[in-house]
């Protein structure tokens, strides 16, 4: 939401998961950039610059610590993609307010991803998604691919839902926007992205259980909710008009002031993050070996989007800087109430999978 008015301090968050990064993520960056440039993703100059300077092989080297090199540059330029892609289609361009030309372009886009050697590509970004989907088979086994094409697809449905709602000046309920969110966030392509960067295929009959499925939704709230958080500055200054923060939805639904709309978002995410460990753990007592180490794989991403996002030019914007936190919280925001259930009617049900069911104080 553009305003001239000054953006809330964000707190530091509570994300008690382990930190890495591989040795190449420099090399892994600098290819990428490289690989931005082939194609052109990017509408000036100075745009070109901004996604440059944003270190994607940073977040992709502390997402897989000792993945696979030739999947890891498949990932970050994947991401660069994503970033160029959300910036110029989804936040900023004129095309952020047109669910028509939304539309035309994820059906496109679609279907390159479906059958990228035979769809047509008549400009930069279905170019170059095709030789990504293309360099992806490559690497991955058909589950992996399926399992990522059908996140990926996913994601570009939510943005004719966004794009909608900008049009139209609707407001949607908090409700209906975090669960659009998982998906039009692009962050449950997160989960899919280690068995591709590792090479081993989670077992569809785990991967498709409701407790996994909680978890895979809880993954990408955590990831979704503190992006808002660290992003609210950037968006407020660049972004289209609209609702498609938390932080600003909360503050319309619930009557109150921005910084009080923060502090909120905070809560929640402490208690996303208490139902992740709680729900990893209950996963965990059952687990096959592919889906211990996929979980495992979770806390690198999540770890890793959060420590990147407080450093990257992206968000801190060394031209305008925005009052960020440095490292993670010792303990829960709030952490009396931490353990304590969120009554929004979208998201309830994750916290009904807990076995270890704790009665409220």
């Amino acid at each position: 939401m553009i305003s001239p008015a000054p953006t809330p301090k964000i707190p530091q968050l509570w994300v008690p998961l382990p930190s890495g990064i591989h040795p190449s993520w420099r090399e892994i960056d600098e290819r990428s950039a490289a690989w931005l440039d082939r194609f052109g993703l990017y509408a000036d100059r100075t745009q070109r610059e901004r996604l440059q300077r944003i270190s994607v092989g940073e977040i992709t080297g502390r997402g897989a610590p000792a993945g696979r090199p030739a999947a890891l540059q498949w990932t970050s330029d994947f991401l660069m993609w994503l970033f160029a892609f959300d910036d110029e289609f989804c936040d900023e361009g004129p095309v952020a307010a047109s669910p028509d030309a939304t539309l035309l372009i994820v059906t496109k886009l679609q279907r390159v991803v479906e059958v990228p050697w035979a769809a047509p590509v008549d400009d930069s970004y279905s170019a170059a998604l095709r030789e990504l989907r293309l360099r992806l088979d490559d690497l991955t086994t058909p589950v992996q691919t399926a399992r990522w094409a059908a996140s990926f697809r996913a994601y570009l449905q939510g943005q004719i839902w966004m794009a909608a709602n900008s049009a139209h000046g609707r407001i949607p309920s908090l409700s209906d926007h975090l669960t659009v969110r998982l998906d039009s966030s692009g962050v449950k392509i997160f989960s899919t992205l280690s068995e591709i960067i590792h090479g081993y295929d989670l077992p569809a009959a785990e991967y498709e259980r409701h407790d996994v499925r909680a978890f895979v939704e809880v993954f990408a709230a955590i990831i979704g909710w503190s992006n808002d958080l660290i992003s609210y500055h950037k968006e407020r200054r660049r972004s289209q008009e609209g609702y498609g923060n938390i932080v600003d939805l909360i503050a319309y639904e619930w009557k109150c002031s921005i910084d009080e709309a923060v502090s909120e978002t905070a809560r929640m995410h402490t208690r996303a993050m208490t139902l992740y460990l709680r729900l990893r753990d209950q996963i965990l007592r059952a687990a096959g070996p592919e889906l211990r180490r996929w979980i495992a794989d979770c806390d690198f991403w999540i770890r890793a989007d959060y420590d990147w996002s407080l450093t990257t030019s992206r968000y801190v914007n060394p031209e305008d800087p925005a009052d960020l936190p440095v490292g993670s919280a010792a303990s829960p925001f709030q952490e009396r109430e931490a353990d304590q259930p969120l009554p929004i009617a979208g998201i309830a049900w994750w916290w009904a999978l807990l076995q270890d069911q704790r009665p409220e104080p």
